[in-house]
């Protein structure tokens, strides 16, 4: 009687074993042969306590059929596990847990949004991603760097050769050295090239990169971008031709550059100085009372004035690549390129003095000579500033404290600016 008892409690405890099974599977796990073993364990489990009751209250008469059932049940039990037993080991038995699965699957579609949010950037900078590993030098490139190369990677397999084969022979062979060295020393590299793409245009290129280390502590693959940077070089080139052409961006009252060229020139500074690290400094120089000038001597005394006080504000010494343009009406602009604001402000009381050494009349002023302010501003950073107008807007706010000053001043954005917050503060 105990052991018919135990043999029914196997028995269902492997049809709740089965059933466990199915639910924490895939619905295709068990597929119909769930309802048959739960049947035959279901039928062993009813059987064996049968089997006790007659065996405890004597009923003779059932003996046999039960014992037969009984046998039956347990060639049953084997053969109906045999085919999820040999599913199991063909490895197309996969029970997963739901959850990991889900947690799985979220996982995969966040890496999915991630990498197109990448390629997506990659588009929009020109910059493509490379790795090379080592010491086999197997490559593989990002779409951009397809698109960069002027190749498709349906019809291009990247190899190391090829791709250095494709550079001017002269930056390919630095590129090589650069590659062995890095790979070597467990270094990193940064360099400029010329890229030929198969339909023969050339691309301006800087290529980065850096050694990554393996489990071993060794240099296991070489990872970097390759940025294209044609565009930029060709609105260099174009601004370069335009200055040499001089008229088109030129002033025609004072000879110096117009608006338009001192925008287009502000624009390629900050970039040059945003990639350098290098600061950028402007001036903005105001001529005070310019209408009351114009008015009591005449508007071709006016026009020489001007023409006088450019003469003597391009007449100051500065570096080569200065750019001094007129700004507006009665405003003149000085772009100056690796200038901090200790240096712009330099520069703008320099600009002050060669303005009042022209000694020209001014019958609107108390002093009786034409004088002038000056606002002087920097970008040093990022961190500071990030917008090539913002820089202007510094210089026009610090020239705009100088004439509070009462005119013929020079002040510095930063300067004025933390004295006020003292003031405030105090």
């Amino acid at each position: 009687m105990l052991a018919n008892i135990f043999g029914a409690i196997a028995y269902i405890a492997m049809a709740f074993t089965v059933n466990d099974l199915a639910m924490a599977s895939e619905t295709s796990v068990l597929g119909r042969r769930r309802g048959a073993l739960l049947a035959v364990l279901g039928t062993g489990a009813l059987v064996q306590m049968l089997l006790g009751l007659a065996v405890h209250f004597n009923f003779t008469l059932a003996l046999p059929a039960l014992r037969m059932l009984a046998a039956f049940c347990l060639v049953a039990v084997p053969l109906s596990f045999w085919p999820v037993v040999s599913r199991l080991k063909r490895g197309q038995l996969r029970i997963l847990n739901t959850r990991l699965l889900a947690r799985a699957q979220r996982a995969e579609a966040a890496v999915a949004a991630a990498r197109s949010w990448l390629a997506l950037a990659e588009r929009s900078g020109h910059v493509g991603h490379w790795q090379l590993t080592v010491p086999d030098y197997h490559l593989c490139w990002s779409d951009e760097m397809y698109r960069i190369h002027g190749l498709w990677r349906e019809y291009y397999t990247p190899r190391l050769e090829s791709t250095l084969a494709a550079f001017h022979p002269v930056d390919g062979k630095r590129i090589g050295v650069l590659l062995q060295e890095a790979a070597a020393n467990q270094g990193e590299f940064e360099v400029a090239a010329r890229l030929r793409r198969p339909d023969g245009e050339i691309r301006h290129v800087i290529l980065r990169g850096a050694a990554a280390l393996d489990a071993a502590g060794q240099v296991g693959e070489l990872n970097g971008v390759l940025v294209d940077v044609t565009e930029p070089k060709r609105a260099e080139a174009q601004l370069a031709l335009s200055g040499r052409r001089g008229l088109p961006l030129e002033d025609e009252l004072t000879g110096l550059a117009d608006r338009r060229q001192f925008d287009l020139s502000l624009g390629y500074e900050f970039k040059r100085a945003v990639r350098s690290r290098k600061p950028l400094g402007m001036v903005l120089l105001e001529i005070e009372h310019f209408s009351n000038y114009g008015a009591h001597y005449g508007a071709l005394e006016a026009d020489a004035c001007l023409r006088a006080v450019a003469q003597a504000v391009q007449a100051v010494p500065r570096r080569t690549g200065d750019v001094v343009a007129r700004y507006g009406a009665t405003e003149i602009a000085v772009l100056l390129p690796l200038a901090d604001s200790a240096g712009a402000q330099r520069v703008a009381t320099q600009i002050l003095e060669a303005v009042r050494a022209l000694g020209l009349p001014n019958a609107g002023q108390e002093a009786g000579i034409l004088t002038a302010s000056c606002g002087a501003a920097a970008f040093v950073g990022m961190d500071d500033l990030y917008n090539p107008l913002e820089l202007t807007r510094r210089a026009a706010r610090a020239l705009a404290d100088a004439k509070e000053l009462g005119g013929n001043h020079v002040c510095g954005y930063r300067e004025v600016e933390l004295l006020g917050v003292l003031a405030t503060s105090a």
